[in-house]
């Protein structure tokens, strides 16, 4: 289980026409028998004496098992090539024809010697009736029973053979109908296994697809680890839990996605009734219970681990207060803009009108910059209610970087070279775009708030996640960075260390990576802030979002 930008639809796997692989290998090993029977046959008749061995026309005899052997190795190169050049009953019924014909020439070169020869035939018939499993092999059997018995017959006639050899050849065409039936039978319920297992498989690989996207989709956090705790699998929620959205992947050791919960399952290793406390995490602040259930047995054996979210309760009925307060503010924002609108214009006709007394430009500077911090505060407390409203879409993320930087430049008065990008321009990533604008117009001015504004103090770099299916972007500045006892503080609402700041910047920031689908998290190395947002990747410029 691996995280993934976007769950694929369920979509049940189907029992296949037919099974390639099989027949394959049973014409390989028939075919490799066919060319050694071949080489055997013309080794015998250039290496040894055949006039010891009886043979009535060496000759003959040398070209026929030449021929066989040509036929041989030009079937076993034929029945290499993928696909099949034609049917496997009609490439089977050719191949077993040109056998018959082979050996039957090679029995007449061979004289009375060559009596022996149709028990080279079971092999290919077994294979015949093992494939076909109908009763086109039991035709084959017959072919070649009436072909070689008719031979013997007429041999018998020209008196080249005696009585006892067609009595032979009856026999062996007597074997080659057993072979066939034995074969056919085997073939079918072989088949029949074949086709069970098949099924057997699917159903199970449909049940593993079902099992993977209810666990995709659960809010718990799940991972699945061996007996040597090394992390087989996971779901997306613990990566998001943990803090590695985009960078765990499975084979890694449990001690490398949280020391916490290597010690919480060693423990349990040695009790399984020790009650395990709630554990926070640094990186995310969240607060997680952890439920362990032994699953298999022996060697095959290892643990199920449940990542609950202790703080979801917590955060469900925050969110729906801070839903209703920004309904409550949409409701009042024109009431509240109006007077401030007033005042601010007031203040103005009096600055211009020149009727206040010098010392008394203090005081409408003071009206002036509170105004605007009202109007500010009640603005972005209306982004409250959007984080339900994205509306995703591909985008690059290079070309959109380099466009806001230039705008936040202006915007914010920050001089040429405060920010370095280092952006490939190949990256896509599915998200809203007005909320990728909020994410990160918030980040860069809050690092330039509490930069050294320098050259280079502020860097963004993005880069594909290592699993290839997150874009990750991280911004670093060269301040002080957050103090340890405020970490756990800078994502809640209205908190701010700054004179005049609403504390919402980065809570609206993270409720907007979270709807989605990403993550924004502080990360713990230094000097300065460092935070890195991690987005679903789009491979394509025509992905769906």
């Amino acid at each position: 289980m691996q995280t993934h930008p976007a769950n694929p639809p369920f979509e049940p796997l189907q029992l296949p026409a037919s099974i390639n692989e099989s027949p394959r290998r049973i014409l390989w090993i028939v075919g490799l028998y066919r060319a050694i029977c071949g080489a055997l046959l013309l080794g015998t008749a250039l290496l040894l004496d055949l006039k010891l061995l009886s043979i009535g026309a060496p000759n003959a005899f040398v070209t026929a098992t030449g021929l066989y052997f040509l036929f041989g190795f030009a079937a076993f190169w034929w029945i290499q090539r993928d696909p099949l050049p034609l049917p496997l009953a009609v490439l089977i019924s050719g191949l077993l024809a040109g056998d018959v014909f082979f050996i039957a020439m090679i029995m007449i070169a061979g004289g009375t010697p060559g009596g022996t020869l149709p028990i080279l035939l079971f092999p290919q018939l077994a294979a015949s009736g093992w494939l076909l499993r109908t009763r086109t092999a039991f035709f084959h059997a017959a072919v070649a029973t009436i072909v070689l018995l008719g031979l013997d017959i007429w041999r018998l006639l020209e008196g080249q053979v005696t009585g006892a050899q067609p009595f032979q050849t009856g026999l062996a065409g007597f074997g080659y109908f057993a072979t066939i039936g034995i074969a056919v039978a085997l073939g079918r319920y072989t088949k029949a296994s074949e086709d069970l297992a098949a099924q057997r498989g699917i159903d199970v690989a449909n049940l593993e697809q079902v099992n993977r996207l209810i666990i995709q989709d659960m809010q718990d956090g799940v991972l699945v680890v061996d007996l040597n705790g090394v992390v087989r699998g996971h779901n997306a929620q613990v990566t998001r839990l943990l803090g590695g959205f985009g960078r765990m992947r499975g084979g890694m050791r449990l001690a490398e996605f949280s020391s916490t919960l290597h010690d919480y399952w060693r423990r349990w290793q040695e009790d399984d009734s020790e009650v395990l406390p709630p554990f926070k995490v640094e990186v995310t602040q969240r607060l997680l219970r952890v439920r362990l259930v032994r699953i298999g047995s022996g060697l095959n054996g290892g643990t199920l681990i449940y990542l609950e979210d202790l703080g979801r309760a917590q955060s469900e009925a925050q969110q729906m207060k801070l839903a209703a307060m920004g309904r409550l503010t949409a409701s009042i924002a024109h009431e509240v803009r109006n007077p401030l609108s007033a005042i601010n214009q007031a203040a103005q006709l009096l600055e211009e009108d020149g009727a206040v007394v010098p010392e008394g430009q203090r005081l409408l500077s003071m009206i002036r910059n509170n105004a605007k911090r009202i109007d500010r505060i009640v603005g972005e407390v209306l982004q409250l209610n959007r984080r339900d409203r994205q509306q995703p879409e591909v985008i690059s993320i290079g070309e959109f970087l380099r466009s806001l930087v230039d705008e936040i430049v202006q915007a914010e008065n920050i001089p040429p070279g405060g920010i370095v990008l280092e952006i490939p321009d190949e990256l896509l990533v599915i998200f809203d775009r007005g909320h990728l604008n909020q994410i990160f117009w918030n980040l860069v001015r809050n690092a330039w708030q509490h930069c050294q504004k320098k050259e280079n103090s502020i860097r963004l770099v993005s880069r594909p996640g290592y699993m290839g299916d997150a874009v990750i972007c991280e911004l670093t500045d060269d301040g002080p960075g957050i103090p340890a006892e405020l970490r756990g503080q800078i994502f809640e609402p209205f908190f701010t260390t700054r004179p005049g700041g609403t504390g919402l910047g980065l809570y609206i920031a993270r409720e907007l990576a979270d709807a989605n689908g990403a993550a924004l998290e502080l990360l713990p190395k230094g000097p300065g802030a460092r935070f890195r947002l991690t987005l679903k990747r789009a491979v394509r410029p025509t992905d769906k979002p």
